[in-house]
């Protein structure tokens, strides 16, 4: 197999992002995929789409990607998501005045649901529901007909984003975080495998996440930004300020 990135909640933010792209190139690694969330929450989804279009082979459709095109079902999102989205929305929509947006417009109304490449299986949010399923780290044991449900339909490595927790869960139901002491994992049969968010990590890392998959294995890394520069232009876009607080902590 030939080694691979993945990349997942990007949430445009832009310094996470090229400190990501930099430390994927520094490990040598020519293929990068996005499970999705490339927009939301953050102040630059523009240059981080245009980035994701330029640098990753294929790119699926998160929640929040799918939340710029249906402004009128955003119930379930939190009130500073559904503000995040409409500033997207006025960044990236394409009007007379900024024609040049119309590519980046399409792609992201074009994102697939789902992919299988590389004999794996990727998700932004689960086998099941594709978009909006959460796999939460605690399934295991709160919730193990749920994860009885989504292990029936993996049958070889799969990869989600969403929760903004890297892990692995395992066939027996249980999760593993990834830590810096624990960061590879093997890839032998079925599993799910969260590879954590690059733009808003919440697992009380404020360092930006992503994996790669090379070996037999994936490994999750985790790159500091300067998420103080992100912090000051959330605040200057006049979007919410726990937005910008929350990337100090992680969470």
């Amino acid at each position: 197999m030939t080694p691979f990135a993945i990349v997942s909640d990007l949430h445009a933010n832009l310094e996470a992002v090229e400190a990501v792209f930099a430390r994927i190139d520094q490990l040598g690694v020519r293929e990068t995929v996005c499970l999705g969330d490339v927009v939301g929450y953050g102040p630059d989804p523009l240059p981080v789409a245009r980035l994701v279009m330029a640098r990753c082979k294929w790119t699926l459709r998160g929640n929040h990607d799918w939340g710029l095109f249906h402004a009128n079902e955003l119930d379930d999102f939190s009130r500073q998501a559904r503000e995040a989205l409409r500033y997207s929305r006025a960044k990236l929509k394409p009007s007379l005045f900024h024609p040049g947006r119309r590519k980046v417009w399409e792609w992201l109304r074009g994102l697939p649901e789902r992919q299988e490449d590389s004999g794996c299986m990727f998700f932004h949010g689960s086998p099941r529901d594709p978009v909006m399923e959460y796999v939460m780290k605690s399934d295991g044991y709160q919730a193990p007909e749920k994860m009885r449900q989504l292990f029936a339909l993996v049958d070889r490595p799969c990869f989600i984003g969403h929760t903004h927790w890297p892990g692995m869960h395992y066939p027996d139901y249980h999760f593993v975080q990834a830590t810096d002491e624990h960061p590879r994992f093997p890839l032998a049969g079925p599993c799910i495998v969260n590879v954590g968010s690059v733009g808003q990590p919440r697992d009380l890392d404020p360092r930006a996440s992503f994996a790669v998959v090379a070996d037999g294995a994936v490994t999750i890394h985790r790159v500091a930004y300067d998420f103080r520069r992100t912090q000051a232009k959330i605040l200057a876009s006049g979007l919410d300020p726990l937005l910008a607080e929350r990337l100090a902590r992680g969470r």
